[in-house]
């Protein structure tokens, strides 16, 4: 089977779990990762070198146009803002789902954008809109008739129940639970254990079960 070559931007934890689903996946070569801290630079994760960072790696070599990129960065305004770096260079640079094997999901009732990230044992169930570059981890699972939007972080064990609409840079907690027919703000925290009961204001930090309003964030 032909492979596609792939960087990784991140080197910590999050890194380490892509680079286990990329293998699991298959069909891909992981070139190595990127990671802003230049003392990384050498140091080999899992068998995969540090590269170096951003700007070092891509500025100046024409080899890797048109390669594929997976954000590995648990921030969702870090994401964002590493896309925008690798879409204003202009080297061609495409971010493919990665979905593993396991994951129960349907093409007819699931439509998302590009770089979303879905590891194993998640569950998808029909009428689903996702947009871009949605981490999902482990045993998650996602409800019927739901739009998420983009750059969201979905820690494991987060259950979304139906008729959801969620908004952009949303940080789910392990464990939490949205229940039915509830909109969830942009720039969100909802956290570990949470469970919400009630519509969420944007830029909101949730704890607790039943969740409550700890305090607002600055607007991102």
């Amino acid at each position: 089977m032909e492979t596609k070559d792939i960087f990784i931007v991140g080197a910590g934890g999050q890194a380490k779990n892509i680079s286990l689903l990329i293998e699991q996946i298959g069909g891909w070569k992981i070139i190595g990762f990127i990671d802003d801290n230049p003392e990384k630079k050498g140091e080999i994760i899992r068998g995969y070198s540090v590269l170096g960072t951003l700007d070092k790696v891509f500025s100046n070599s024409s080899n890797y146009e048109g390669r594929a990129v997976v954000l590995a960065i648990g921030d969702p305004i870090v994401v964002e803002k590493k896309v925008e770096i690798l879409k204003s260079m202009n080297r061609g640079f495409y971010f493919p789902n990665l979905i593993h094997p396991s994951v129960e999901i349907s093409k007819k009732d699931v439509e998302m954008g590009e770089g979303n990230v879905i590891n194993a044992g998640v569950v998808f169930t029909t009428n689903i809109k996702m947009g871009d570059f949605n981490y999902f981890n482990r045993c998650s699972s996602v409800s019927h008739d739901i739009i998420l939007g983009n750059y969201c972080f979905i820690h494991a064990g987060v259950h979304l129940s139906g008729d959801l609409t969620i908004g952009s840079k949303i940080w789910f907690g392990v464990n939490c639970t949205i229940i039915d027919d509830l909109k969830i703000g942009n720039n969100v925290t909802i956290g570990a254990g949470a469970v919400i009961l009630k519509d969420v204001e944007e830029n909101a930090i949730m704890v607790g079960n039943p969740a409550k309003l700890l305090r607002y964030k600055e607007s991102k």
